[in-house]
């Protein structure tokens, strides 16, 4: 890699796993999961099992949207085919498509999921 003129990389990782944590190591969606640990200081079990309880449903859904397949599209193997992802890439965020796609979407991206409300700070 080093000592070549050209060299591309991406990855696309999707985790997919029955449980988010495992004693003190956690797949972590921050701002739900400090919420969580703010509320049971004092309960790291409680906190992470909530924590899943809470973001699960959202993961669960978004996972079930996103078809790997899908997420091959955006990892070709080929220098034609990388170059012209990358025009592709260009020219829609040129012409922001992404953009205009997200005003006009009917559907709320996180569907019925709702971010959690942060916890009173001087509860507890």
């Amino acid at each position: 890699m080093e000592t070549t003129e050209s060299f591309y990389s991406q990855e696309v990782v999707q985790v997919r796993t029955p449980t988010w944590s495992q004693g003190r190591v956690v797949l972590v969606g921050a701002y739900v999961l400090a919420g969580e640990l703010n509320r049971h200081a004092q309960d790291l079990p409680r906190a992470l099992a909530n924590y899943d309880t809470a973001l699960r449903p959202f993961v669960d859904e978004i996972q079930a949207q996103v078809k790997p397949r899908l997420l091959r599209l955006g990892m070709p193997m080929k220098q034609l085919a990388i170059d012209a992802f990358h025009a592709v890439t260009a020219l829609a965020c040129f012409l922001r498509v992404p953009e205009l796609v997200a005003r006009r979407s009917k559907e709320d991206r996180g569907g019925a999921w709702k971010l959690p409300k942060p916890p009173d700070r001087d509860a507890g």
